[in-house]
C-alpha cells in the first residue's frame, strides 16, 4: 500500500479552567427475551433498539428490514421480524427520538441483535468534528494498539519528520511508567472500554545522535521533544495513519519536553492520544479534543466514544454503515498520515 506525507495536528495553551464534564450489529447480544425455537432461527430477526450513548433500552423505534413492513421495537425495546431471508440485509431504524440508522446484517442470527442508536439530543456536529473529520466518516482503530515509549528526548525538527534524533537526556523510568498509566487509563477512556490495554508497551532507547522512527504500523509511539513548544507555539501535536475505508493504523504523539513535566501533563497526554486513535479537534463544544487545552475529559468525549466504537470505520452521517461487502475488503485502500496543524 502506497504512504503519502502528513501534516501534524498541535494543541496550544491557553489558561482555560478545566472542567468536568459493538461496531455493526452483525452479531448476538444475550438480554433477556423469549426463546426462539432453532427451527425458526433462520427466518426471524430478534432485536433490540438501545441508546448507544448510555445503553439503554428505546422503545417506539420502527424498523424496516429490507422491503417488508416495518414493526416498531416494545417498551423494553425488543422487535421481531418474521419470515427474514437468509443473507445480507439491509436494514433502517427510525423514530423521532433517534438518529435515523441504516446498517445490515447478516441471517441466520442465533438470540438477539442489539442495535446502538444515536439520541436525536446527541451533539452530533461536534461528533463529525471528532470522529467523522477526515472525508466525512468514521475513522478507527480495529484492534487495540502497541504503545512504544522512546524513554530518550528527542530533538525536535518538524512536524512533517516520520523519524527523530535522540538527544542525551533519558526520561527517569518512574516517570516513564507514570506516562504508560496515564496513557493506558485515556485508551480506556477514549475507546469507551473497547480497549482497556494496549495490545504490547515498549520502552525503547535511542542513544545521542542516533534515530528513531516515529512513524509505525500497529503502533503508536510517543516521546518527549526539546524546543517544541519554542518552535511550534505548541505544547504538543498528533498524527495518525489510516487507510481510505476508515480503518487507522497508526499513530504518534509529539509532547513538549518541559510541559510534559508539569501538572497538566495528563491532559496534555489524553488529548494527543486521541489524536493517535484518529481524532480530530472539536471546536464547537467543551473538549478534551479543543485546540486550545484545558478541558479534561467531557461526558460528550466518553458518549461519543461509546457510539463511534459500536460503529465500523466508514461510517457516514448521519448514521450510515457501508456495505458488508465493502467493509470486508481485504487490503482496505492506500495508508496516509494524516492532520492539521493549528
Amino acid at each position: 500500500m502506497s504512504t503519502r506525507s502528513a501534516a501534524a495536528l498541535g494543541i496550544t495553551l491557553s489558561m482555560v479552567a478545566a472542567a468536568c464534564g459493538s461496531s455493526a450489529p452483525l452479531s448476538p447480544t444475550s438480554p433477556e427475551s423469549p426463546a426462539t425455537p432453532a427451527s425458526s432461527a433462520a427466518r426471524m430477526l430478534q432485536g433490540q433498539t438501545a441508546n448507544a450513548a448510555d445503553a439503554t433500552t428505546l422503545a417506539g423505534v420502527s424498523v424496516r428490514l429490507g422491503a417488508q413492513q416495518p414493526t416498531t421495537s416494545d417498551a423494553s425495546g425488543y422487535f421481531r421480524v418474521e419470515n427474514a431471508s437468509a443473507g445480507a440485509t439491509a436494514i433502517e431504524l427510525t423514530g423521532a427520538a433517534v438518529v435515523e440508522r441504516r446498517t445490515d446484517v447478516r441471517l441466520p442470527i442465533d438470540g438477539v441483535v442489539k442495535f446502538g442508536l444515536i439520541p436525536a439530543s446527541f451533539d452530533l456536529v461536534a461528533f463529525n468534528e471528532m470522529f467523522r473529520g477526515s472525508h466525512e466518516r468514521l475513522q478507527r482503530w480495529m484492534t487495540a494498539p502497541s504503545l512504544v515509549v522512546l524513554t530518550t528526548v528527542m530533538k525536535f525538527e518538524s512536524s512533517e519528520s516520520t523519524s527523530a534524533e535522540g538527544t542525551s537526556e533519558q526520561i527517569p523510568s518512574t516517570e516513564v511508567d507514570a506516562m504508560v498509566r496515564d496513557l493506558t487509563d485515556a485508551l480506556a477512556t477514549l475507546t469507551a472500554n473497547t480497549y482497556t490495554a494496549f495490545a504490547q508497551v515498549t520502552r525503547e532507547s535511542t542513544s545521542a545522535g542516533s534515530r528513531a522512527s516515529t512513524a509505525r504500523n500497529g503502533q503508536i509511539v510517543v516521546a518527549r521533544y526539546r524546543d517544541l513548544r519554542t518552535m511550534t507555539s505548541s505544547v504538543g501535536f498528533g498524527r495518525w495513519a489510516e487507510r481510505e475505508d476508515g480503518v487507522v493504523t497508526g499513530g504518534a504523539m509529539f509532547l513538549d519536553a518541559t510541559y510534559d513535566g508539569t501538572s497538566e501533563k495528563r491532559k496534555l497526554r489524553t488529548h494527543e492520544l486521541g489524536h493517535a486513535l484518529g481524532y480530530k479537534h472539536v471546536t464547537t463544544r467543551p473538549s478534551i479534543m479543543n485546540p486550545v487545552l484545558g478541558y479534561d475529559v467531557m461526558d460528550f468525549d466518553r458518549q461519543g466514544a461509546a457510539i463511534a466504537f459500536q460503529r465500523p470505520p466508514g461510517n457516514r452521517a448521519p448514521d450510515t454503515d457501508p456495505s458488508s461487502s465493502i467493509r470486508t475488503l481485504s487490503d482496505g485502500g492506500a495508508v496516509r498520515w494524516v492532520s492539521q496543524f493549528p
